[in-house]
């Protein structure tokens, strides 16, 4: 309700009737210091209800040209909820001021002087004035900084926005930094598939995939039926599609229609008639993946994370993840039948003739970019206790001493009632370990995989058996998204080996991660953890080192019972849906986000 109101308060700023032509704006409540972009601009402040408005404009320009900007502060009763402001502004103020016209162009989460802050772009017109609207919400604990740049079609945009880039690199924040005002994550590869798909208002909410894999060859060929549901605001003529390399289109289709050729890794789709908001389209796609990573014993494929065609990028343009729903899944196999496909979900149907396999996953709670399947010469062992379901999928002869498999099974079923109590119960109560032997392979919500004979590292297997609720039943969204499904995995591995094996071991691992951050910060590579690309080898085990040490400090300042409480409350809540690093803030208190948010953001 906050969020809708101050939405609404800051819609439309209104000029003010004293103006300041001085060099630099300046605020001693709030700490802000704001260069004009041009000697002739002039600042006009005024303050009601606790609002202050500031709008920059060139000296006796009117203002209905909408050559004109606006710096609004505001403060919450808690930490600001970035996200939704920025949504409601969208929602309530924009797309009703911009009328018909109006289109949503970027929607970023990036770090403003090492601050969470939002960045939105948007273009339609005002009074029959033609323009494009940028906006950065800058949040510092609770209190919201806006800054809005205006850009009217038909005058030189160059010029304009050389003046506003020199209000962001003279801007300066009270609990900042100093230096780099937009700081930008690098995106994730490959990038062709992101801008693609940059500005997408689609959401894949069903899938159901034929994958025919060819051992001959070492390929696979894919059918994909999807549903896509348009969850922006205004009606969509087309659908992209993209898929990642090095899977690439054979055709696609609308429902029932013929097919028409595709190549490469992107393909559009144009719609026979305008889609709604929340209409939904069926689609086709044909494509094949090759290039493919044996499983085990060079055999077999293993296929990891993204392959699935995607109606939205899985990151926005500044590579942080965004927040997707998570749609029904259902995956079939062809395949010789001497192999077996291995996915998370649970098995439904297995059938053998004519010399190939029929296998059907259907998978519950897991999101398209992060599906991970091997085929190998599996065989399945299943145990079953209270709690868990844990099929044990094994291309080892069967000499393997029994008490190997039996050792590993007892510490997921262990680490399992940790977690539980850490995070509540997951969407789903099965899990796969799949034996590979893929260098620095990694698994997805559902699937750990470990070493041939079952070698298993028991800090990985259990910061992956950990994303089973972080990246499965729980998503991340906005600034900070990587932190939270990469670091909170990395410190639950540490917590749980200190319960099940002793404090010392504990202490020891963390230890081992601060050391492991000392090492980045001397050979200069450490960043703010927003900053670090989990897409990235380098920056991911950074990324999970600092989380881990970072959220261990945490734990000691604010106690045991009250640090676990927030992870617990974030994880409940957010089950189903997205987790935000303002929401982990939030429930932290002032003491734990003053220590956590530098990590976060620097300082």
């Amino acid at each position: 309700m906050l969020a809708v109101l101050v939405a609404a308060v800051l819609s439309a700023p209104s000029p003010q009737d004293t103006a300041l032509d001085v060099p630099v704006y300046r605020n001693e409540t709030f700490g802000i210091a704001l260069p004009r972009p041009f000697d002739d601009w002039v600042f006009e402040p005024a303050t009601s209800r606790g609002t202050t408005t500031v709008i920059f404009h060139p000296r006796d320009a009117s203002l209905r040209d909408q050559l004109w900007g606006a710096l609004v502060l505001t403060t919450f009763d808690r930490d600001v909820p970035l996200g939704q402001v920025a949504d409601q502004r969208v929602l309530t103020s924009w797309q009703p001021t911009l009328g018909t016209s109006f289109m949503l162009l970027t929607r970023d989460s990036i770090s403003v002087l090492g601050l969470p802050a939002i960045h939105v772009v948007m273009g339609g017109s005002i009074e029959r004035a033609v323009l494009d609207v940028e906006e950065y919400l800058v949040a510092r604990g609770g209190d919201l900084i806006l800054l809005q740049f205006r850009y009217p079609r038909g005058l030189p945009r160059d010029s304009i926005a050389a003046g506003y880039q020199r209000m962001m690199e003279g801007l300066r924040i009270l609990g900042g930094t100093t230096t780099g005002a937009a700081e930008r994550a690098p995106p994730p590869p490959p990038g062709a598939v992101l801008r693609a798909l940059a500005g997408s208002q689609w959401q894949a909410t069903a899938y159901d995939a034929l994958v025919r894999y060819d051992a001959a060859r070492g390929r696979l060929d894919v059918s994909a039926r999807m549903v896509a549901r348009n969850d922006g605001f205004t009606a969509q003529d087309s659908v992209a599609l993209a898929v990642s390399p090095p899977g690439a289109f054979d055709s696609v289709a609308l429902a029932a229609n013929r097919p028409t050729a595709a190549r490469g890794a992107i393909a559009r789709l144009r719609l026979t008639s305008p889609a709604g908001p929340q209409d939904e389209v069926s689609l086709a796609a044909y494509f094949h993946v090759s290039e493919l990573r044996p499983a085990v014993r060079g055999a077999g494929a293993l296929v990891e994370q993204t392959w699935l065609p995607l109606v939205q990028a899985p990151a926005d343009s500044l590579g942080q993840p965004r927040r997707l729903a998570h749609p029904r899944f259902t995956l079939r196999f062809d395949l010789p039948d001497s192999l077996r496909a291995v996915a998370p979900g649970h098995l439904s149907t297995e059938v053998v003739a004519a010399g190939r396999r029929g296998m059907t996953w259907v998978l519950d709670d897991v999101a398209p970019w992060s599906v991970t399947f091997a085929i190998g010469p599996y065989r399945a062992q299943t145990r079953q206790t209270v709690r868990l379901t844990v099929r044990l999928w094994r291309a080892t002869p069967d000499s393997l001493p029994p008490e190997r498999a039996d050792s590993l099974l007892a510490l997921f079923a262990r680490a399992w009632i940790v977690y539980e109590r850490m995070f509540g119960p997951p969407l789903t109560t099965e899990i796969a370990i799949v034996e590979s032997d893929a260098a620095r392979a990694s698994g997805s919500p559902g699937i750990v995989l470990v070493g041939p004979g079952l070698a298993v590292d028991p800090t990985v297997a259990l910061r992956d058996l950990a994303r089973h609720w972080w990246g499965g039943s729980i998503l991340a969204d906005g600034a900070g998204a990587s932190f939270l499904l990469e670091g909170i995995p990395a410190w639950a591995a540490l917590a749980t080996r200190g319960l099940l094996e002793g404090d010392s071991v504990r202490q020891r691992l963390v230890r081992e991660a601060e050391a492991e951050w000392r090492t980045a910060q001397e050979q200069r590579r450490d960043r703010p953890l927003v900053a670090l690309d989990p897409y990235t080898a380098a920056d991911r085990e950074l990324l999970r080192a600092k989380s881990a040490a970072a959220l261990e400090a945490v734990r000691r300042a604010v106690g045991e019972s009250r640090f676990r409480e927030a992870i617990r409350t974030l994880a409940i809540e957010n089950r189903g849906g997205s987790a935000t690093v303002d929401g982990l803030l939030g429930l932290l208190g002032g003491d734990g986000a003053s220590i956590l948010r530098p990590h976060l953001f620097g300082r």
